[in-house]
């Protein structure tokens, strides 16, 4: 992808996600909640404070939307839409795999050994035989980020998409078993008899490696950074970082901001 092209689109994106996020019915309802509060902050910092708060909340979905366009860009690359980007996606899991995924998660909070490598390998070979064979299956929903499929070798990939690794303890668990029967689910889903022919890939965009990964081997199906773009894309991923930490002094998004807090403090 050409590089004014990624710039129009993060700034299009951006503007899209603002404009969303600060439109006059989120203000009205956020106005709404605080005007039942008693506070010592002033209504209208908590109110542009809450906008504020509102907008870093969805700085990780605008991550996933703009990865997946990128991705879209590549001509190498072929993203599935049907599941691709979707959320609450029906995905058929075998009881077998459920269970199987549960005990493989709980066996590395209590056995925290050097074999995980080994040990998740085995686990991707068991979750591809209990799906191609299993006859009991339940239907469950999955949040799917990206689905794609590298037309050079015809392998499917499924990324997870996150930010940065510093969720809290309980949610960085869940985190990790959603994306297991998730890649469970589309293993059925896709038909996919060998572990070769999907690959499950949980991606941080920032390089800072917060927390170590007990239930996923960093080698090998953790991507950090630059990692996901020298593998698969075009754009360099220093580009990409450069223009997310210029975008945020950009004169008509400043002005955007300026106008936001003009309009909530003097409610025009």
């Amino acid at each position: 992808m050409e590089n004014n092209k990624i710039k129009k689109l993060i700034k299009e994106s951006v503007l899209k996600l603002i404009n969303n996020t600060t439109a006059d019915t989120k203000i009205e309802k956020i106005i709404g909640k605080h005007e039942v509060k008693t506070h010592f902050v002033p209504i209208r910092y908590r109110i542009f404070g809450g906008l504020l708060q509102s907008l870093n909340i969805q700085f990780g979905n605008f991550i996933e939307v703009l990865m997946r366009r990128i991705i879209e860009e590549e001509k190498q690359l072929e993203i599935v839409n049907e599941i691709s980007g979707k959320k609450n996606v029906l995905l058929p899991l075998a009881k077998e795999t459920d269970s199987l995924i549960d005990r493989f998660i709980s066996d590395r909070q209590n056995n925290n050994d050097n074999k995980l490598s080994e040990k998740f390998e085995q686990l991707l070979k068991n979750i591809v035989t209990n799906q191609q064979s299993a006859e009991n299956l339940i239907t469950t929903k999955h949040d799917v980020d990206v689905l794609f499929k590298d037309k050079r070798n015809g392998i499917y990939y499924y990324v997870e998409l996150k930010y940065n690794d510093d969720h809290d303890t309980g949610k960085f668990v869940d985190i990790n078993r959603k994306f297991i029967k998730t890649y469970a689910g589309l293993v059925k889903n896709l038909d996919v008899k060998d572990t070769k022919q999907l690959k499950p890939i949980l991606y941080y965009l920032n390089r800072k490696i917060m927390k170590g990964n007990i239930y996923v081997p960093e080698k090998t199906h953790i991507y950090r950074g630059e990692k996901l773009f020298k593998e698969f894309l075009t754009i360099k991923y220093d580009d990409l970082d450069k223009y997310l930490k210029n975008v945020s002094e950009d004169k008509e998004v400043v002005v955007i901001f300026d106008n936001l807090y003009k309009k909530i403090r003097y409610g025009k």
